[in-house]
C-alpha cells in the first residue's frame, strides 16, 4: 500500500510529506476503497475492467514502449532495430485492441 500512496504523491508531485499528512492521506485512501468496496456488490466487474486493461498494458503495450524508448537512445539504430520497434509497436496496437474487446465485453456482460 505504502508503495501505491507514493506513487499516487508522485504522480500529483507533491513534495510536502510530513507524518501527520501521510498518515491523513492513507486513512482517505482507505476509507475510499472502504465506501467502494460498501458499493460494490460485485468484485468481478472490477477484477475483470482491472485484467481487461492492465493486463493487456502489461503484457503488450509497456514491453513495445520501452524497447522504443531503448532503441531510440541508441546513437545509431539499424534498419532491423527500426523495423523490430514498428512490429512492438504493432503488437502494442493489437494489445490495445484486445483490451478495448475486453472492455467491450464487459460492459455488454452487466
Amino acid at each position: 500500500f505504502v508503495g501505491a500512496r507514493d506513487g499516487l504523491l508522485d504522480l500529483l508531485k507533491i513534495k510536502n510529506r510530513t507524518n501527520s499528512f501521510l498518515n491523513s492521506l492513507t486513512v482517505g485512501i482507505l476509507g475510499t476503497i472502504t465506501a467502494a468496496a460498501l458499493v460494490i456488490p460485485d468484485v468481478s466487474f472490477v477484477l475483470a475492467f482491472a485484467g481487461s486493461t492492465l493486463g493487456n498494458a502489461l503484457i503488450y503495450v509497456f514491453p513495445a514502449l520501452m524497447f522504443r524508448a531503448a532503441i531510440n537512445k541508441l546513437p545509431k539504430a539499424t534498419k532491423l532495430q527500426k523495423f523490430e520497434v514498428k512490429a512492438a509497436l504493432t503488437s502494442a496496437a493489437l494489445g490495445i485492441g484486445f483490451g478495448v474487446m475486453g472492455v467491450v465485453k464487459l460492459l455488454q456482460s452487466v
